[in-house]
């Protein structure tokens, strides 16, 4: 047997399926197998590979074994005489298997080979090829230098800058997402360091191979499709910790005993100064349309009262200062607030949440006015002229900055995608169930069939500007994954691609290397998946608390165990707990969205909802259907019970 191609699965079933149903089609010019170990994903994968892809080999972990350890547990399964290393957001190209093994059997000097690695629009991922991280090479990265110098060997020692993309070369580090070796090597280093967990193990296993006097090859003339970072869902945070550690394993392994403390100091003072460039940078994105807002109702409050003084008391100077500013920016302020828990400051949303936002937000104000002394009221005119200023300014300012596209200002754009799709017929009409399951806006301006695919960048690209189109999706009938490669390197930035997964379940793709990869499926959406929901969860426990900190003096003598009420509402300030909620066990096996668990369940409303079927789908309906509204019923009708 010529390959083994080895997969490691974590919750990414329609990634997975994607992945494999391309590596099936490369395997038709090379004789090998598949095997995947998942490492208990909670999703449906296991089933899924069972049943479309029943030759596959599949392992199936009880527990998340990690990176390494994952891979040596097939490794030793394994029987080809290559050994791929692939991870699960992956697509190759047809010929892709089949160029590596070429390559690998043409040189007897190659221990280990990756390939050209794309993002999912088509762009380039610099890790196709990579340096040895020393302590310089290290700073930089951490610390952007070689952002600043792409092309420098210098600066950019992390990612080969001074190498192009457009040739073979040797290189120091391969990509984890696509390792390709053999497995004589292998045998002889003894596999993945399993020190390793998540991150790290494909620098130690690069370097170990060249240790071993082989040498690692970038190969330029065939490639990948990989979704940055969706097999494993990292945070910033999360990651930067991690890497550390990874570092930390690595510089003890290959490292002078003299050295070591010198590099993860700079590793350290690198991952300092990201931190602080990252912190200011998203400060500045998050804060700039908030702070624009408010200025400009701050300034179309103050001309209103200038106005309204003038032609209705014929005095600009008739109201105090301190009532009016103190009204314009409470006015302001539940704007603002509103505008934040609406979404409107998200990267999307719909004109509707502005409205409705806009709305709300007068509401509160009437409420916040008609409890403010006398001598702290200006006028409700006052309250009604801004009310009709900020619809007009609110509307009018996304609809401009939307059609400049300032990206920098996190303003939201309209959902609406224009597409085209090319497929059969039927292929199409999966994808229209999919993008109404998913409740996208969507306009599909144009349908081809796989026989129209058409390799030339510009048919493309003029085909996309008349149209107007922002995305452009493919089906499992154009079987050439080269093919889409090839026009997904030629698009506009602007133009997003996403693929049809082979069962028609799925919709996949990624905006940009920056960006983790989105996914439309037929299955339930859940607004508590959405981080607008979430916000307002946690906003209702929140105000609901200091509500009963508040009232606490009525509603502290309802309760059995006051010091367990006190200590609830603590839990549910500081975010540790909720107020309404479920358990992470019970999440997982409904396969419903895990939140924080609650002081109360969704059950607490429903009279004899102690059998265990009832009790769950009244579980599932509230992550199916979830409001506000529903935590707040929830709540009132066990006002007695908070001491749970």
């Amino acid at each position: 047997m010529k390959l083994s191609v080895i997969i490691v699965n974590y919750n990414v079933r329609h990634f997975l399926e994607h992945a494999l149903s391309s590596v099936m089609v490369a395997l038709q010019r090379v004789s090998g197998e598949v095997i995947v170990v998942d490492n208990s994903s909670v999703d449906d994968s296991c089933t899924m590979v069972k049943t479309l892809f029943p030759t596959v080999k599949l392992i199936e972990s009880p527990v998340n074994l990690g990176f390494s350890k994952a891979n040596n547990l097939a490794l030793a399964k394994a029987q080809g005489e290559y050994i791929l290393f692939l991870n699960p957001d992956t697509v190759v190209s047809e010929d892709c298997l089949f160029k590596c093994c070429q390559f690998m059997d043409e040189h007897s000097d190659a221990g280990a080979l990756g390939v050209k690695m794309l993002d999912g629009s088509g762009k380039i991922l610099p890790e196709s090829k990579r340096g040895f991280p020393t302590t310089w090479v290290s700073f930089c990265k951490l610390t952007g230098l070689n952002k600043l110098f792409p092309k420098s060997g210098l600066f950019n020692g992390y990612y080969m800058g001074q190498l192009d993309y457009e040739s073979d070369h040797q290189i120091d580090i391969l990509s984890g997402a696509f390792f390709f070796t053999r497995q004589s090597i292998m045998n002889k280093i003894g596999g993945f360091d399993e020190a390793f967990f998540m991150y790290g193990e494909d620098i130690d296993l690069s370097h170990r191979i060249k240790l071993a006097g082989y040498q690692n090859y970038y190969l330029a003339n065939t490639s990948i499709i990989h979704y940055k970072g969706e097999s494993t869902k990292k945070s910033n945070l999360n990651y930067y910790h991690s890497f550390y550690q990874a570092m930390m394993i690595f510089s003890k392994k290959y490292f002078k005993p003299g050295n070591v403390f010198g590099f993860l100091f700079f590793i350290k003072c690198g991952i300092l100064l990201k931190g602080i460039l990252s912190w200011i940078r998203n400060l500045i994105v998050s804060l700039s349309m908030p702070i624009f807002d408010a200025l400009v109702m701050l300034s179309g409050i103050f001309l209103i009262k200038k106005g309204w003084s003038f032609l209705y008391f014929k005095n600009t100077y008739y109201f105090s200062s301190l009532a009016f500013w103190t009204n314009a920016a409470l006015f302001t302020g539940m704007w603002l607030i509103s505008f934040f828990l609406s979404g409107v400051y998200e990267k999307r949303f719909k004109s509707k949440d502005l409205l409705l936002s806009v709305i709300v937000g007068f509401g509160l104000n009437l409420v916040v006015y008609s409890l403010l002394p006398e001598t702290l009221r200006s006028s409700r005119m006052i309250l009604l002229f801004s009310f009709a200023f900020v619809l007009f300014y609110a509307m009018l300012s996304r609809i401009i900055l939307n059609k400049l596209s300032l990206n920098f200002w996190s303003i939201g754009s309209h959902l609406k995608k224009n597409m085209v799709v090319v497929g059969e017929s039927a292929e199409i009409d999966q994808v229209e169930d999919i993008l109404k399951a998913s409740k996208v806006e969507y306009s599909i301006v144009n349908k081809l069939n796989a026989q129209q695919m058409n390799p030339d960048h510009g048919y493309w690209n003029r085909l996309l500007k008349e149209l107007k189109v922002n995305e452009l999706i493919f089906c499992p009938s154009v079987s050439s994954s080269k093919n889409i490669m090839n026009i997904m390197s030629g698009l506009p930035e602007q133009i997003e691609v996403k693929m049809l997964t082979e069962s028609g379940a799925g919709l996949i793709g990624s905006p940009s290397k920056n960006n983790p990869a989105e996914l439309y499926t037929l299955d339930l959406q859940y607004p508590l998946n959405q981080k607008v929901t979430r916000r307002q969860k946690r906003v209702f426990d929140i105000f609901f608390s200091l509500g009963l900190l508040l009232f606490g003096w009525i509603f502290i003598f309802l309760q059995t165990n006051k010091h367990r009420f006190l200590l609830n509402v603590w839990a549910c300030l500081r975010g540790s707990k909720s107020w309404v909620g479920y358990s992470t066990q019970i999440a997982r096996e409904l396969k419903i969205p895990i939140v924080k668990p609650g002081i109360l369940t969704p059950t607490a409303v429903s009279q004899g909802a102690e059998t265990l079927d009832l009790s769950n789908q009244i579980i599932s309906y509230y992550a199916l259907y979830y409001s506000v509204w529903m935590d707040l019923d929830v709540c009132l009708k066990n006002i007695s019970k908070l001491d749970s």
